[in-house]
């Protein structure tokens, strides 16, 4: 009987281990002269899309690859799915066009819910 109890108390082993998730970004008004900045963690300031797929962010585990533009909109493969996605987009000139957080509705399209795996959410800025 003792083996048994123990049996049944196997710890479980996650082998999706280092997963990517994706997020769709879309602006509410769709333009093709803007460029877009965010930040993946709460509390941090909006970078460049070059910036998040660069060595740096990397090393800090919050980083992003992206295509896309302001009129199609932009795929990001990311490190992670944050709470608060921090943006800006910004005009041809610079200036600040709009500015914020949203808040993905992350929903884990892979792995388990024991160990996580990759996620998809979509978001619209503006």
């Amino acid at each position: 009987l003792v083996a048994s109890a123990t049996a049944a108390c196997t710890p479980l082993a996650c082998t999706t281990v280092g997963f990517s998730s994706t997020l769709e970004v879309a602006l509410a008004e769709p333009r093709d002269d803007v460029a877009l900045e965010l930040c993946l963690t709460e509390g941090c300031t909006p970078m460049t899309l070059d910036e998040l797929a660069g060595d740096a962010a990397i090393a800090a585990g919050v980083w992003a690859e992206a295509s896309g533009d302001g009129r199609d909109g932009w795929t990001l493969v990311v490190s992670g799915g944050g709470d608060v996605v921090g943006y800006r987009v910004l005009a041809a000139d610079g200036a600040v066009l709009a500015e914020g957080e949203a808040h993905p509705d992350w929903v884990r399209v892979g792995g388990s819910e024991q160990c996580g795996g990759p996620a998809e959410a979509t978001i619209v800025l503006g």
